[in-house]
């Protein structure tokens, strides 16, 4: 696995984000803020789920749902950004390690929350426990991204 992540930091891209005086730091700026705001949305979304607010909690994420999506879709994206500049040494990182575990988990969680859901409703006890996860594994995976740099 070290090979590809040398071919990939060394690759034309790698090179041209390590040495952008521009590209690297707007996809840093832009990751943490996508962060910001997509925990946000997904925090609205969980407490709806475990009675918060008052508004049906499929209202709730129907609305925020696809703004969610498009967040962690920019949040894919300049993470790819960030990794490829340090492809080798953010792969070993431990705290990346586990943030790609625990991200895994989030997207399953999704699923199953998905599926409580459907056929459930909103009320299930299945469904309140996969908002619980969601709320902790999101703001799991955004605190070991900020670890990265320090482990």
């Amino acid at each position: 696995m070290d090979t590809l992540w040398l071919t990939l930091q060394e690759s034309g891209y790698g090179l041209f984000v390590r040495n952008s005086v521009i590209l690297y730091p707007a996809a840093n700026v832009l990751h943490v803020l996508g962060v910001m705001a997509f925990f946000g949305l997904v925090a609205t979304m969980d407490l709806a789920l475990l009675g918060v607010g008052g508004r049906p909690a499929k209202q709730v994420i129907g609305r925020l749902r696809p703004f969610a999506v498009a967040l962690l879709l920019l949040i894919a994206a300049t993470g790819s950004v960030l990794f490829v500049a340090e492809a080798v040494a953010i792969a070993a990182n431990s705290a990346f390690q586990f943030k790609i575990v625990l991200l895994g988990l989030a997207l399953a969680n999704v699923i199953v929350n998905e599926w409580a859901l459907r056929s459930q409703g909103e009320g299930a006890k299945l469904a309140r426990l996969t908002a619980l996860v969601s709320l902790v594994a999101w703001l799991g995976v955004a605190a070991l991204g900020r670890l990265i740099a320090y482990v």
